[in-house]
């Protein structure tokens, strides 16, 4: 029962992420946060996506990577030069993902931000 006890603290942690308060960056990008970090994609338009949204105060472009539990990226999305938010649809390939956690990478400008959502069906 402690085993299970930690790994729901872990969970919790690694959900809570690092969209706290004050936006993350440097020079000019700052990352504000995710919305959305228990995704349902059964296509009744709720939490189906992720959302990441971000200060691009330069103009920058980057990339959005999306790896599972075992490190394996599944998805890549591109940022274009300018763009402000980014999303995630729970697809790799085209095909829905199943159930669990999943890490999400954001580069842009030399700043890396990292954290963890779920699926969930």
């Amino acid at each position: 029962m402690a085993a299970l006890s930690r790994l729901s603290l872990l969970l919790m942690s690694l959900l809570a992420g690092l969209s706290g308060a004050a936006p993350i960056g440097v020079r000019g990008f700052s990352f504000i946060g995710v919305r959305n970090r228990l995704i349902t994609p059964n296509g009744d338009g709720l939490n189906d996506k992720a959302f990441f949204t971000f200060d691009n105060a330069q103009d920058a472009a980057g990339s959005l990577k999306i790896y599972d539990a075992r490190g394996h990226q599944v998805a890549s999305i591109d940022i274009p030069a300018g763009a402000t938010s980014a999303s995630w649809d729970a697809r790799a390939g085209g095909q829905q993902v199943s159930s669990g956690i999943y890490i999400y990478v954001i580069m842009v400008e030399q700043v890396k931000v990292s954290g963890a959502l779920a699926v969930i069906r």
